[in-house]
C-alpha cells in the first residue's frame, strides 16, 4: 500500500510541479493553439546554427507567441538598449547540469558551453492594421571556442524565422504608433560585422585577444523584480532557483545595481548612469570598439573625469568643449552626438536610425543638474 502511494505521489509530482529543478528540460505545459506537450530543449551543439528558429524548440505553441518551453527563462535588464523603439523579449537557456558563474557586478556572467541567449525584436501598433510585427530573433550561443552570433529573420506570415545565412542583414520599412504619435523608420537588421562591432571585446589588444561577448546579462542589471506570470521574483533569485547560477553569487544586497531609467522615483543620477551603461559602456570600455577614446561609461566608474565630465573630447565638435559640460547640456558633446542622425557624428554609431528623444532629455536633465564647474 505504501509503495502504491509513493508511486502515485511521484506521478503527481512529475506532472504537477514546475518548480523543482529536477524537472528542468521537461515542458509541463500543454502548448497553446492546440499543440501538444513539447519534448525537452536539447540539440547537438556541433550542428548549430539550425536553418529555422523553430528547430531549437525553445518555444511551445505558435512560434509568434514566444511562449517559452520549461527551463527557457525570460529575463529583462533593469534598463534596455535603445533600438529605434523596438520592443524586446529575452530568454536564457542552459544545458542540463550547467551553471553560470558570478564574475563581478558589472561583468557579464560567465556562461557555460552550450548556453543560449535569445532576443526577439518586435513592434506593437504597426500600421495600417495596428498589429504586432516581429522582425528578428538573435541568438548568442556559447561554443567551446567562445560566443557565436546568429540572426533569424521572421517571415511576413509571422509563422517562422529563418537564419540570415548571408550575414549581410536586411532593411525593413515600418510605421507604428508610439505613445500616441506615428513613427516611421527603415529598421536595420544588422550584418554579422555590425553584430561583432557591438559584441566584441579585446582583452589583450591583440588579434588573438578578440572575442564576442553578451552585453546585458550582468548581475547589476538582473538584480530587479520580474513578473513571471504566476509570481514576481528577483531575477537573480529565480536564476539560482532554476540552477542557472552557482554559489559564487554574493548577497543580492551587496550588488551595486542599475535601475530602470524610466522610473522617475529613482535618483536622476542613477537613471542617467544606468542609461549610459546599457547604451554606451559596451563600446566605451577597455577592449571595446571605442577603447581608443578616453571616456568610460560603465556604471561602476567612479572617476568623473573619465566618465566625461569636463573631459575634452578626442574629436571635438565646435561649441561643445567637453564630453559632459557640467551644468550645460546644450554645449556637451555627449548630447550633441545622441541628438543627431548624421552618420559620421551620431552615437551610437550603429543600432539606431532614430533619435531617442526621451533618452536625450534624460541626459540633458542630468547634465544640467551637475554643479561641477568646467574650466
Amino acid at each position: 500500500m505504501l509503495k502504491k502511494i509513493f508511486l502515485l505521489g511521484c506521478f503527481y509530482f512529475l506532472f504537477a510541479s514546475c518548480s523543482n529543478e529536477d524537472t528542468n528540460y521537461i515542458n509541463l505545459e500543454s502548448a497553446k493553439d492546440g499543440g501538444s506537450v513539447t519534448a525537452p530543449v536539447q540539440f547537438d551543439l556541433t550542428q548549430v546554427p539550425f536553418p529555422k528558429l523553430s528547430d531549437y524548440h525553445f518555444f511551445v505553441g505558435a512560434l509568434k507567441n514566444q511562449s517559452p518551453a520549461y527551463a527557457v527563462l525570460p529575463y529583462q535588464p533593469a534598463s534596455a538598449l535603445f533600438s529605434d523603439y523596438a520592443h524586446k523579449k529575452r530568454f536564457v537557456w542552459l544545458p542540463k547540469n550547467t551553471k553560470a558563474t558570478y564574475n563581478g557586478d558589472d561583468n557579464v556572467l560567465e556562461f557555460p558551453v552550450g548556453a543560449v541567449l535569445i532576443k526577439t525584436f518586435y513592434y506593437d501598433n504597426v500600421q495600417p492594421d495596428n498589429t504586432t510585427k516581429i522582425i528578428e530573433t538573435r541568438l548568442l550561443i556559447r561554443k567551446g571556442d567562445g560566443w557565436h552570433l546568429y540572426d533569424y529573420i521572421w517571415n511576413a506570415e509571422q509563422t517562422e524565422a529563418v537564419l540570415d545565412s548571408s550575414g549581410n542583414g536586411y532593411f525593413i520599412p515600418i510605421t507604428w504608433i508610439e505613445n500616441g504619435s506615428s513613427k516611421s523608420t527603415t529598421y536595420k537588421i544588422p550584418s554579422q560585422t555590425e553584430c561583432v562591432t557591438c559584441h566584441k571585446i579585446n582583452i589583450n589588444q591583440t588579434a588573438n585577444g578578440e572575442k564576442e561577448t553578451p552585453i546585458g546579462p550582468k548581475p547589476q542589471n538582473l538584480n530587479t523584480l520580474y513578473n513571471y506570470g504566476t509570481t514576481t521574483k528577483n531575477q537573480l533569485e529565480k536564476w539560482k532557483q532554476m540552477g542557472y547560477i552557482n554559489n559564487t553569487l554574493p548577497a543580492l544586497s551587496s550588488i551595486y545595481s542599475t535601475v530602470d531609467w524610466r522610473d522617475t522615483s529613482k535618483p536622476l543620477a542613477l537613471r542617467a548612469r544606468s542609461y549610459l551603461d546599457i547604451n554606451c559602456a559596451h563600446c566605451h570600455r577597455v577592449g571595446g570598439h571605442c577603447d581608443y577614446v578616453p571616456q568610460r561609461f560603465d556604471f561602476s566608474n567612479t572617476n568623473n573625469y573619465t566618465l566625461g565630465i569636463c573631459l575634452t573630447p578626442l574629436f571635438q565638435v565646435p561649441d561643445h568643449p567637453y564630453v559632459i559640460n557640467a551644468g550645460n547640456a546644450d554645449q556637451s558633446e555627449l548630447v550633441y552626438r545622441m541628438d543627431t542622425n548624421e552618420g559620421s557624428e551620431m552615437m551610437p554609431i550603429i543600432g539606431r536610425t532614430l533619435i531617442h528623444e526621451e533618452g536625450v532629455q534624460l541626459i540633458k536633465d542630468w547634465i544640467n543638474s551637475l554643479t561641477t564647474t568646467c574650466p
